[in-house]
């Protein structure tokens, strides 16, 4: 790294090292303090007071022992610290798009409006540690609740210390144990009854020769879809080991339909005879539909799809349109302005809301009569 920068003053050195850390990935070690100074012509006490500056950013951490390293940049999407008289609740996301995390956000500012409250936004990156989270909720007297919509995996030291933050901390999804915090709640699509649902579409429709495609992570969720679909085997009477299932996993912030292409050609080669597959979520079905394309295959002439959740509706354009079981967003959005608004059961820590079937196109009755 090489300085084109005269040693002039502290804000522009910090200037510069801003400039550098945006061309360096999230985790990379920074060279000594030493090293740093010698090469920008500061003192190594300058030095250190610009990277303790930039670590107040939320820029680096300094970890004794081990040196600097470049952290994940959360962002205030909506200013938080802004004068206002409102009562205001801090709304959390991952930093990636998300149709369905749009669309929860979107419900959640129509209610904001309705209800006289301010949302404000913090996206975070995967790596956070939500400093600035709890920065602005020390400094902000007016954030009154934390919604949290969960996309990112949560270490049980910060689930307590989001829990200590003395307000209602919802988040929209499941987490696991939240009944050990006293102000966290979980809000979540019923993802047993979505897992059963789904196997239950295809095996009333005939079809017995059954592939999965977890195009998802191993979330709490997904882990509660797994056991929807492993109830409904057992009381159809389909045997676990016969599901075909990919043996390449899915880590947090993966693409989905690349997931869902990837785990689609895993499936099919390992059982060509297929006549079905259930695909976690919509945006993964995608993947599938190219997959199966791909191997000339159709759908469902050839193989049935059933998945779940909406994508910006691209399901009901799609070639065959796709069978999906559906969380109402407007029942979830519901259920947390309640929690906020302190409506409800105190003591309730986990609501579900049950999905909605919505049969299209993408399935084939393999059956001369109906099942029963």
């Amino acid at each position: 790294m090489e300085s084109t920068l005269s040693p002039q003053s502290s804000a522009a050195m910090k200037i510069t090292l801003r400039e550098y850390l945006r061309t360096l990935k999230v985790g990379t070690r920074l060279p000594a303090e030493r090293k740093l100074a010698e090469q920008y012509g500061f003192s190594r006490a300058t030095m250190s007071k610009v990277l303790a500056e930039l670590e107040q950013e939320g820029l680096v951490a300094r970890q004794v022992g081990r040196g600097t390293f470049v952290m994940p940049r959360d962002a205030i999407a909506v200013p938080a610290f802004a004068p206002t008289t409102q009562k205001e609740v801090l709304l959390v996301y991952p930093d990636f798009f998300s149709f369905e995390i749009w669309n929860e956000i979107h419900h959640l500012e129509l209610a904001a409006m309705q209800q006289g409250f301010r949302l404000n936004h913090l996206r975070v990156q995967p790596e956070s540690e939500l400093d600035l989270l709890f920065r602005l909720t020390e400094q902000n007297k007016n954030i009154q609740a934390v919604i949290f919509i969960a996309g990112i995996p949560l270490r049980r030291t910060l689930l307590e210390r989001l829990d200590n933050l003395g307000m209602p901390v919802i988040f929209i999804g499941k987490i696991e144990h939240v009944e050990l915090y006293r102000n966290c709640h979980s809000v979540y699509g019923n993802h047993f009854l979505a897992g059963y649902g789904k196997l239950e579409m295809l095996v009333r429709n005939g079809h017995r020769r059954i592939g999965l495609v977890n195009n998802e992570p191993s979330t709490p969720a997904f882990q509660e879809n797994m056991q929807g679909l492993k109830e409904a085997a057992r009381n159809y009477k389909l045997p676990w080991r016969t599901l075909v299932q990919p043996d390449s996993k899915v880590e947090y912030w993966q693409d989905s339909m690349e997931s869902g292409y990837v785990q689609t050609l895993e499936v099919m080669r390992k059982a060509p005879d297929l006549t079905a597959l259930v695909v976690d979520t919509t945006s993964g079905a995608l993947g599938t539909l190219r997959a199966l394309y791909e191997r000339n295959l159709r759908c469902p002439d050839d193989v049935s799809i059933v998945t779940a959740l909406a994508h910006a509706g691209i399901e009901c354009y799609t070639c065959p349109k796709l069978t999906t079981l559906v969380t109402p967003v407007e029942k979830l959005c519901q259920t947390v302005t309640a929690i906020i608004h302190g409506h409800g059961d105190p003591t309730l820590r986990e609501h579900r809301v049950d999905p909605v079937l919505i049969e299209r196109e993408s399935i084939r009755n393999l059956n001369e009569k109906s099942f029963k």
